[in-house]
C-alpha cells in the first residue's frame, strides 16, 4: 500500500517549542489557538448592545454588579486583583470580554488556589439566574474553589466560554453544579466551552479537581481546547479533565487536545444519586458524542476516556497514547447498564469492557507506536506516512465528518483511523466563476473571474459547446492547467460561431489533489443551472 501522494501537516517548530514547554513546565500562552485549526477558533465579532469600558478591578467589580441585560463590559488589558467575585444575577445576553481582544493581555486574579483566606474571592466569576452569559478573551487565574461557577441550580440558560486562558484552580475550573433537593428542579443547559487552554502550571492542590465539571447538564459541547496538566499531587489522581454527569444528557467533546492529564474524558463517572437529572436512578449519562479528541499522557495516570452507567454514547476517531502508564486500557466502558459505540479510534492501549458492559465494538487499531506520529512527546499526534495501519483503514461515519482539524474526512480512498486525517484536503470547489467580459464574433476573447480557493496550487480551465459535469471534464477542451492557483482571472481566445460556449474549473493542491468541479459560466446566454448559478 503506498502513500506517496500524501503528507502530513507537520508542524515542526511547533512541535519543538511544544517539547521546551513540556520539559520545563511551563504555562503555554496562546497554545490552544496554535495547536488547533484557525477557522474553528476565529475571533468574535464586535460585541453588539450597550457598552461599558472598565481599566481597574474596582470599575470591573462595579459594572459586574451594576450589570443589565443585553450588556457588554469591555476590560482594558492589564492585571485584576480582585476583592470580590464577579456575580453575574438576574441578567440576560451579557458578556465580559477583553477590549484587545488578547487573552493573555487581561488577567483576572483571585486569592491563590492554595490560600484558604480567600475572603470575598471563593471564585473567580460566578454565574446564577443569568442566560446567554459570554466570556470571552482573558485569563482567569488562582481561584481557591472554582475559576467560574455556573449554578444550574439557578437555572443559567446556554453559558458560553470562548479564548480563555484558565489556570490552576484550587478545584473545578469551570464548574457546573445542580441541586437534588430543589423541587421543581433547575438545570444549567446548552452551555458552550471552545478555543480556552486549561492548565495547572504544575499540578493541583489535592485530587479533587476537573477542567469541566457539569452536573445533570443538558446539550453541552466542549471543543477545540487544549487541557494540560490537569493532575494530582504525586501518589494521588485527579477526576477527569471533562466530567460530565448526575445524569447530564447528549454532551458533545471534540477535537480537543490533552496533555499529561491524569484522565482525560468521562460521560458518567458512578451510580446515580439525589443528584441526578430528573431523579433518573440509572444512568450517569444519555447520548453524546466523544470524536476526534487527541490526548497524550507519558506521566503516571488513568484511563483516557470512560464511559460508566452511560447509555447511547458514541466514541468515534479519537486518538489516545498513554505510553505504558495504564496498561488495562485506554477507552474503557463500564456497568451492565452501559451501552454503546466504539469506532476507529487509534490508542496503544485496549478497549476494555467491564463489569457487564455492552457496545458495537469496531475497527480500532490498538497498538500505535510513537513513530506514527508528527512529534507524539509534544502532544502532537498528526499522522505521518509510517502509519499505514491506520490510514485509510475506517469506514465513513455520518457522525464524523471532518477530523481533529477540521478537515473534511476523506481525504484518501478512505477515511483514517483515529483523530487525524492524514494529508491535505483538496480546494474548495469554486462557485462564482463568470464571464466578465467577451468580445468578438468570429473567434470569441473572454474574461473570467472567480475567487481563489486558499490552498489551491494550480488551476485547470476547459470549456465545451455542452454543459461541463464530473462526467464530461476530461472531454471538455483544455485551456490551461498551468494557472498559479492564486490566480482569480483568465483572458483566453476560442473559435466561435454560435450558439453557448461553457466555461469551468477545478484547482489543484500541492499533493496533486483535485476540487471538485466549479459551477458553469457560459457564454452568451445569461441562465441558472441548479444547484450551480452561472452567467
Amino acid at each position: 500500500m503506498s502513500f506517496v501522494a500524501k503528507r502530513p501537516r507537520a508542524r515542526p517548530l511547533l512541535s519543538a517549542l511544544l517539547s521546551l514547554w513540556l520539559t520545563l513546565g511551563l504555562a503555554a500562552p496562546g497554545l490552544a489557538a496554535s495547536s488547533l485549526s484557525l477557522n474553528s477558533c476565529s475571533p468574535l465579532p464586535p460585541p453588539s448592545g450597550s457598552l461599558v469600558n472598565v481599566s481597574t478591578a474596582a470599575q470591573l467589580q462595579n459594572a459586574v454588579d451594576n450589570l443589565t441585560s443585553n450588556t457588554t463590559i469591555l476590560i482594558a488589558d492589564g492585571t485584576y486583583d480582585l476583592t470580590n467575585t464577579l456575580n453575574i444575577r438576574s441578567v440576560n445576553n451579557v458578556a465580559l470580554r477583553s477590549a484587545s481582544g488578547n487573552r493573555d493581555a487581561v488577567v483576572i486574579r483571585g486569592k491563590g488556589m492554595s490560600n484558604s483566606s480567600y475572603g470575598n474571592v471563593p471564585h473567580v466569576v460566578a454565574i446564577y439566574d443569568a442566560n446567554d452569559v459570554l466570556i470571552a478573551d482573558l485569563t482567569l487565574r488562582d481561584a481557591y474553589f472554582h475559576l467560574v461557577q455556573v449554578h444550574g441550580e439557578d437555572g443559567p440558560q446556554r453559558p458560553r466560554f470562548y479564548n480563555l486562558h484558565l489556570v490552576d484552580s484550587g478545584e473545578q475550573f469551570v464548574k457546573g453544579s445542580t441541586d437534588g433537593s430543589q423541587n421543581p428542579r433547575l438545570y444549567t443547559d446548552g452551555g458552550i466551552v471552545e478555543c480556552s487552554l486549561f492548565e495547572y502550571t504544575d499540578r493541583a492542590r489535592s485530587d479533587y479537581t476537573n477542567a469541566v465539571d457539569v452536573l445533570a447538564g443538558a446539550d453541552w459541547i466542549i471543543r477545540d481546547n487544549v487541557f494540560r496538566r490537569i493532575r494530582a499531587p504525586v501518589g494521588q489522581l485527579a477526576g477527569p479533565a471533562i466530567l460530565m454527569w448526575r445524569n447530564s444528557l447528549n454532551t458533545v467533546v471534540e477535537r480537543n487536545q490533552f496533555v499529561e492529564c491524569d484522565r482525560a474524558i468521562a460521560l458518567g463517572l458512578s451510580a446515580p444519586d439525589s443528584n441526578s437529572r430528573d431523579g433518573n436512578t440509572t444512568y450517569d449519562h444519555q447520548g453524546g458524542i466523544v470524536r476526534n479528541n487527541m490526548i497524550y499522557r507519558a506521566g503516571s495516570g488513568d484511563v483516557g476516556i470512560t464511559v460508566n452507567y452511560a447509555a447511547n454514547f458514541k466514541i468515534h476517531h479519537n486518538t489516545v497514547i498513554l505510553n505504558g502508564t495504564f496498561s488495562w486500557g485506554a477507552i474503557e466502558y463500564r456497568f451492565a447498564v452501559s451501552s454503546g459505540d466504539i469506532r476507529y479510534n487509534l490508542t496503544d492501549a485496549p478497549i476494555w469492557q467491564r463489569d457487564g458492559a455492552t457496545a458495537t465494538v469496531m475497527g480500532n487499531v490498538a497498538n500505535a507506536q510513537p513513530g506514527w506520529f508528527v512529534n507524539a512527546a509534544a502532544g502532537d499526534l498528526h499522522l505521518v506516512a509510517s502509519a499505514a495501519a491506520a490510514i485509510n483503514q475506517a469506514a465513513t461515519l455520518a457522525d464524523v465528518p471532518n477530523d481533529y482539524d477540521g478537515d473534511p474526512r476523506p481525504i484518501g480512498p478512505a477515511p483514517d483511523v483515529g483523530a487525524d486525517e492524514y494529508g491535505l484536503p483538496p480546494p474548495a470547489a469554486v462557485t462564482d466563476l463568470r464571464v466578465t467580459q467577451a468580445t468578438g464574433s468570429g473567434p470569441l476573447t473572454a474574461t473570467l473571474g472567480w475567487t481563489a480557493p486558499a490552498n489551491a496550487i494550480t488551476t485547470t480551465l476547459r470549456y465545451s459547446n455542452a454543459l461541463i459535469t464530473s462526467a464530461n471534464w476530461n472531454s471538455a477542451t483544455l485551456l490551461t492547467d498551468t494557472l498559479p492557483g492564486s490566480a482569480n482571472i483568465y483572458t483566453t481566445t476560442v473559435p466561435y460561431s454560435g450558439g453557448t460556449l461553457y466555461f469551468a474549473l477545478k484547482s489543484q493542491n500541492a499533493e496533486g489533489a483535485y476540487s471538485a468541479l466549479s459551477n458553469n459560466a457560459f457564454w452568451p446566454r445569461w441562465d441558472v443551472y441548479l444547484p450551480l448559478v452561472s452567467k
